[in-house]
């Protein structure tokens, strides 16, 4: 029997729970580690919600990512930037003492980083300057790298990143990890050409949640959670997302956002009035709510809004029942994918695009700036006209896309090696 201690991953940069496509994301990270290195143990640094993920995932050893502060402004974005460089500190021989002025959680976090035998910064999207959290993204990339163990991006978007100094920021950071996986062409042309990282460490993978089965299948408690947004027994059903989206480093941002709201709001209503079916608008991430609310006013009748945060599995089940898919959060465009459910994806970042141009469904892609509503609407009605031959292309999509996409999986068997 060996007595060599389990291998040590820390994931890091996982949101919490309150973004349902980031959990999906997550959970499928975990499954993935699990069934290459069994005996692992696992640790995990998540932005909210510590309660929240240690009920869903109580074998990982959940602590706060660097960073957080309780304060908001300036002041809280000070006392952000004094915790990095406290925690940067105490990787620094003979400054331990350093992590004592974080919080008990963040000074586990750093514990984590000294034990860590491979750090993987979780799939997802979230190293692009559209806001600041990039930079508290590429800390965490940066401490792997700093205590020497291996560091993975698990597969992910990466980019746009306008700034100059953002860029050379980045390139700094991921350039001493051993593998970036991506999980479109957009962010492996980002990371080669504009970034100039070695080719050999740059991997085209699927997109994780391709790979998550987990659908609730009590198919009363389904029912009762569409009941519980308004939605009859047997009713049919479009289903949509909307994102709070800001249209950053654009001009007249404000006009941008307004045309999108009533753009929605338009689709919404005709297919109401040519179909007759209302348009479910589901909560994938808690923020977006308040977008979502001005939508479905401005819809009026034609609309009903998920207010609840579901779990994956149930939310999956709910759009998983819907007749046609309309979804900006394109974590939900996958859901409703996975149940073959036709879908028009609006692109409010190139993962989408790219990511339907690898499933081949390209042409069912409509764009968040200048939104067309006519032109989303017209791709809705095609579906809705041909539901059955919709769905199967789509089917044939999803089970091409996961025969021949790499996973992370295959990633974590090299880093397995001596």
């Amino acid at each position: 029997m060996s007595n060599t201690a389990p291998r040590h991953y820390l994931i890091v940069n996982a949101f919490g729970r309150s973004n349902r496509g980031d959990s999906v994301l997550l959970d499928q990270c975990i499954a993935e580690i699990r069934a290459v290195d069994p005996d692992a143990r696992i640790s995990a640094a998540a932005f909210e919600g510590l309660d929240a993920v240690r009920a869903i995932h109580p074998g990982v050893d959940w602590s706060e990512r660097i960073g957080n502060s309780a304060i908001r402004g300036p002041l809280g974005r000070l006392l952000s930037l004094a915790y990095l460089a406290l925690a940067w500190a105490a990787t620094v021989p003979g400054f331990d003492w350093a992590s004592r002025f974080l919080s008990a959680e963040q000074r586990r976090t750093v514990a984590a980083y000294r034990s860590a035998d491979v750090v993987i910064s979780a799939p997802g999207g979230y190293i692009h300057d559209t806001n600041l959290a990039y930079v508290i993204a590429l800390f965490h990339i940066m401490m792997g790298t700093r205590v020497g163990a291996r560091v993975i991006l698990a597969p992910q978007s990466v980019g746009p990143l306008s700034s100059p100094i953002a860029r050379k920021m980045a390139r700094a950071v991921l350039v001493h990890c051993d593998a970036l996986c991506v999980r479109e062409g957009y962010s492996y042309d980002f990371l080669a050409n504009e970034l100039d990282l070695p080719r050999d460490r740059i991997i085209e993978t699927g997109d994780s949640a391709f790979w998550d089965d987990h659908v609730d299948t009590d198919a009363e408690g389904v029912a009762t959670a569409l009941a519980e947004i308004g939605v009859s027994p047997g009713e049919a059903f479009i289903g949509a997302t909307v994102v709070d989206w800001t249209f950053p480093n654009l001009p007249e941002q404000t006009r941008l956002r307004q045309r999108y709201f009533e753009g929605m709001a338009q689709v919404i209503r005709n297919l109401h009035a040519r179909f007759g079916l209302r348009t479910v608008l589901f909560n994938q991430v808690s923020s977006d709510l308040d977008a979502v609310r001005e939508v479905a006013r401005m819809a009026g009748d034609a609309a009903l809004v998920n207010e609840v945060n579901h779990e994956p599995p149930i939310l999956r089940a709910m759009i998983g029942r819907s007749e046609c898919f309309i979804g900006t959060r394109f974590h939900s465009c996958i859901f409703a994918m996975m149940a073959f459910r036709p879908v028009v994806a609006i692109s409010y970042l190139p993962k989408t695009a790219y990511i339907m141009e690898k499933l081949g469904l390209e042409s069912d892609v409509v764009e968040i700036n200048e939104f067309d509503a006519g032109r989303a609407e017209q791709l809705a009605i095609a579906k809705l006209d041909d539901r059955s031959g919709a769905s199967a292309r789509v089917r044939l999509a999803v089970e091409h896309y996961r025969a021949t996409q790499p996973q992370l999986r295959e990633v974590l068997l090299r880093a397995r090696r001596p």
